[in-house]
């Protein structure tokens, strides 16, 4: 009995041991790798099917399929633009199967992966309306700033530039959607948002937050154009999100080095339009006789003397390595441009550093990117390129026997003076440090496949010091009495914290397949603003090295932080790359805001039908894709400034002190506030559609859009004795952006055997802007903006409901049979319009001056002025052509504005003969002058608004490549600014974002030469 008991024991445990290995047996694996069979290229996120089991391609395009049982099936394999592939295995038990397969490519560039917010995505797979571009399609020449690249290159988008090499860069992404708060977009570099809400940070002022990126390290640049697609970054989003990804070092396998140079000349193209020498002597001779004496017979052309050719000179040095789990790029960059007004120039230095690692089986991924750049700019002085409009051109520029050396009025008179001195002997100069970095660690969660987890850590670290100089012996300083010393050392850091999980399994989850990411993210930003400003000085000899004594010196420091704390989330599904839905909420809280209107929700929701994939459009009319999608998305705007819920106090300085019983006494003033102030919101809806026909060699988006903000902050005046001041920021009314925007991708000859190749893109954008409201309930009707040169506090600007902000406000100037502007200071209503703004029940609307039930009053004042167009084009077209014949290449970029205005202020200001006479010294004459006949200015003639629409050449680049010993190089020439074809008389027809043109940095035709090596 005890050995039957043994047996049926050991037996027992023969079969318990052996039931697990006969199971093992039963199943096996299937591995291989995807790829492009054109490129021969690995594909990454192919879906691959076996039966009921699923997994999907990794960036080397391998995949494993396991678990699978014993028999036969068919692999079947699936990418967006490609067409499926298939192929049969047979699985043994215990076994693991190869089974390599290459997909034949239908629409490729469907299958691109472009950056979106806290992840990737397939360009077929876009919702939204969202444009990448490539290095291949950046703009050429000399670029100092990164939005360059982008000018003319996206529908939808204005890129505004201020001349000045590194200058300021403005951009509008559908339209302006803020008054007092910024318009500019939300950048992100690599991961890391910029700024406290809105354009690039700190910066100095006259100069581009985003100078401290060398455009030569960028990957590529992604413009999250409609809200849905950019609601992801909440209370951050309204003005449109840029996502800006730097090179690493993936790519090719093994070490290269990579060199490029080039070098550059500038040379003005336009001036302002002034009377030349003997233009000037006939006209002090004929309106103001009795200062013929003092001119000296000389022609000098104050622009000649101020202006040169600039030079400048770029070099570029960059490491890279990639290997099967690990790359890193290194890069260097230097860049030298002068302005091509003497004393401006930028000098930068930037270094780069990008690593990715894959580690743990390629669970986990780290990445870091590393950037850090330190400018020197100078700066012309602020009334230089005044004072060469407005100097006499009789008088010469030397007099050996003055204090300075240079000629210039003597009079305690205000007059023009000799801008030649101030560049000699005024300074302004700025230096600024910058750096930006992050780790990212993303990893592969082993219990649920498709589950990641995501740690992004970020700084923006900047330190940006200015210090301006205005010796007390230049003409304009002499007739104050002052001489002008300031020094600013700021400082700024941002820390950026974001955790987020994602969820994208292979497996279908009903009929589609699901993508989800949700987190939290912590941003803080500490700001130290220290300043001072002395006048009055007693002596020059420390210049910009030192702080002189002073009759008067205000210090002042400020210091900001600013929290932001958010939890978000999006949710993808997909069927069949057929029906697309998306939706995405972001719940923020900013510090910005008083407790009351601290938090703030912003969701979007979006869906796309990919028409052509329906079995009735298969094999139409060549189509490769056709798309309709259709999107709605509340987004915030909180870029103005903090602390405006609470009171901030201001001590008074020498100069506004109180006078108090027998002494001066120092006061503390508090700010008005607004305790509920908040976020403005933006609603948008946008509906597209996607179309691309041979494969998608030609290809094509259009869409319509309607941005309507609401609770806009104005800067509004308040009642006296109320409030602790006389203007307070509030939330009170409401704009409206609508437009439509289209682009065209046409690959019209395809390259052949190195013959000719020709692809050209078109771009082509219309928007309209109204202000809708302000709030009446605070009787305030309009806002007058735009500050103009002449008189005093004079606005050519207006924000009014009904028009477009910024409209400009003029008198509806009255012209004869010959388009010349009628000048009757004796009887203004033969020289303006007399506006119906009588109301008149009884007389009206009979009446023949009647409009409606208003009547001309008989009166020109200010109640005649009405708005009259305003800065922003209604049609945006950009044009890029690239070129190809064997090792040629040729390129350019063709750029227009249709309907934008501009104010001519430097002809306003400088148009009357008025100003040849009075207390001070004779100015030169805008030539306008010789056709109106102004004897008094008129600023709020309509005649100094003037058409600005304009064609561009803005770039055009030929280039020949070429090996040495089996390394490519490569030599290029580019001219900008070509030519511009405009009717505007002024310097430059795109003269900011506001239209108003005084005195702005001309702008330069540049030439570049330039080569590129890799090693």
């Amino acid at each position: 009995m005890r050995q039957l008991l043994q047996f049926i024991s050991l037996a027992g445990l023969a079969v318990l041991c052996a039931t697990p290995l006969d199971a093992q047996e039963t199943t096996g694996a299937i591995r291989g790798r995807v790829t492009d069979q054109a490129t021969q290229q690995p594909l990454s996120g192919v879906s691959v099917t076996v039966a009921n089991r699923s997994a999907l391609t990794r960036a080397d395009g391998r995949y494993l399929v396991t678990a699978v049982p014993a028999g036969s099936y068919t692999v079947r394999v699936r990418l967006i633009g490609y067409a499926a592939g298939e192929q049969g295995v047979t699985v043994a038990g215990g076994d693991t199967v190869v089974a390599d397969i290459a997909l034949t490519g239908q629409a490729v560039g469907l299958a691109e992966v472009v950056v979106v917010g806290y992840g990737e995505q397939r360009v077929g797979d876009i919702t939204g309306a969202v444009t990448a571009v490539t290095p291949g399609q950046f703009n050429t020449g000399r670029v100092v700033t990164p939005e360059m690249l982008i000018q003319s290159k996206v529908a939808g988008v204005q890129v505004a530039e201020s001349n000045d090499p590194g200058g300021s860069v403005q951009i509008r992404i559908r339209g302006a959607t803020s008054v007092d708060a910024s318009s500019q977009p939300l950048y992100v570099v690599d991961g890391v948002p910029l700024g406290t809400g809105a354009g690039g940070g700190l910066a100095l002022q006259g100069r581009n937050a985003l100078n401290f990126i060398n455009p030569q390290d960028i990957e590529d640049i992604t413009v999250l154009r409609d809200q849905s697609a950019a609601a992801i970054y909440g209370t951050n989003a309204a003005n449109g999100v840029i996502l800006i990804t730097t090179k690493s070092g993936k790519g090719r396998q093994g070490s290269s080095l990579e060199y490029t140079t080039n070098a550059s000349l500038s040379s003005v193209t336009r001036l302002p339009d002034m009377l030349n020498a003997s233009q000037f002597a006939a006209a002090v001779a004929t309106y103001a006789p009795s200062r013929v004496d003092s001119l000296l017979g000389q022609n000098t052309d104050w622009f000649n003397v101020i202006d040169r050719t600039a030079y400048g000179q770029e070099h570029n040095l960059s490491f890279s390595s990639a290997g099967p789990d690990m790359n890193y790029r290194l890069s260097l960059g230097y860049v030298n441009q002068e302005g091509i007004i003497q004393a401006s120039s930028t000098n930068r230095v930037s270094v780069g550093l990008n690593y990715q690692q894959r580690l743990f089986n390629d669970r986990l991924s780290l990445r870091t990117a590393v950037r850090g750049s330190h400018a020197l700019d100078h700066f012309t002085p602020g009334d230089v390129l005044g004072n060469a409009a407005s100097m006499a051109p009789t008088q010469p520029v030397l007099d050996p026997t003055s204090a300075t050396g240079y000629w210039d009025w003597r009079t305690t008179n205000a007059s023009p003076s000799n801008p030649l001195a101030s560049i000699a002997l005024a300074r302004d100069r700025g230096t600024t440090w910058r750096s930006l970095g992050n780790l990212q660690a993303q990893y592969q969660l082993p219990f649920l496949e498709g589950l990641t987890g995501t740690v992004n850590l970020g700084y923006d670290v900047s330190k940006v010091d200015r210090t301006t100089f205005t010796p007390n012996n230049l003409a304009a300083q002499v007739r104050q009495g002052q001489g002008q010393f300031f020094l600013s050392n700021f400082t700024e850091l941002n820390g950026v914290l974001e955790t987020y999980l994602g969820y994208s399994p292979a497996r279908l989850y009903g009929p589609g397949r699901v993508n989800v990411v949700g987190g939290y993210a912590y941003q803080q930003s500490h700001g130290d603003f220290p300043w001072m400003r002395a006048t009055g000085l007693t002596t020059n000899l420390l210049g910009e090295d030192g702080v002189p004594a002073a009759a008067n010196v205000v210090n002042q420091r400020d210091v900001t932080d600013h929290k932001l704390i958010s939890f978000f989330g999006r949710l993808n599904y997909n069927i069949a790359d057929r029906y697309l839905f998306a939706a995405s909420m972001r719940r923020d809280g900013s510090s910005r805001f008083g407790p009351q209107r601290q938090w703030g929700d912003f969701p979007s929701l979006a869906l796309a039908w990919r028409i052509s994939s329906e079995p009735f459009m298969q094999g139409k009319w060549g189509l490769s894709d056709l798309k309709l999608r259709a999107s709605w998305a509340k987004t915030g705007n909180q870029a103005f400034g903090d602390y405006l819920f609470t009171s901030t106090y201001t001590y008074s300085d020498n100069q506004s002190k109180v006078w108090f019983g027998d002494q001066f006494v120092t006061t503390i003033r508090p700010s008005s506030i607004d305790e509920r102030i908040h976020w403005e919101a933006t609603n948008s809806y946008n509906v597209g559609l996607d179309v691309g026909f041979n494969n998608q060699r030609f290809s094509g988006s259009i869409d319509w859009y309607t941005k309507n903000t609401s609770e806009l902050i104005f800067n509004i005046p308040i009642a006296a004795g109320t409030n602790l001041g006389n203007f307070v920021l509030t939330n009170i009314g409401r704009m409206k952006n609508q437009g439509v925007e289209a682009s065209v991708n046409a690959q019209i000859l395809q390259a052949r055997d190195r013959g000719l190749g020709w692809m050209a893109t078109l771009t082509a954008s219309h928007n309209t802007n109204t202000l809708i409201s302000i709030d009446p309930a605070r009787a305030v009707r309009s806002v007058l903006v735009g500050g103009i040169s002449g008189g005093v506090g004079n606005f050519i600007e207006i924000l009014q409901p009904g028009v477009p902000i910024n409209s400009f406000f003029v008198y509806q100037q009255k012209y004869d049979a010959t388009g010349k502007p009628i000048y009757d200071t004796a009887t203004p209503t033969n020289m303006y319009v007399d506006q119906p703004t009588v109301l008149d029940t009884l007389g009206c609307p009979a009446g023949p001056t009647c409009v409606g039930l208003y009547r001309p009053d008989g009166v020109i004042n200010d109640s005649d002025r009405r708005p009259f167009r305003d800065p922003s084009p209604k049609w945006i077209f950009g044009h890029s052509s690239y070129v190809t014949y064997g090792r040629l290449d040729v390129s350019f970029t063709l750029r227009a504005y249709l309907g934008n205005y501009v104010y001519n202020n430097v002809a306003s200001s400088n148009g009357a003969y008025q100003n040849l006479g009075g207390s001070g010294m004779p100015s030169n004459l805008h030539s306008s002058v010789l056709k109106t006949g102004f004897i008094v200015p008129q600023y709020y003639s309509d005649y100094f608004v003037e058409d600005a629409s304009f064609l561009r050449m803005d770039n055009i680049t030929i280039g020949y490549s070429l090996t040495y010993r089996g390394q490519p190089f490569r030599l290029y020439g580019t001219i900008q600014n070509a030519f511009t074809i405009t009717g505007y008389s002024g310097v430059d027809p795109t003269a900011g974002v506001n239209g108003i043109d005084n005195n702005v940095y001309p702008r330069s035709r540049t030439i570049t030469t330039g080569l590129n090596v890799r090693f």
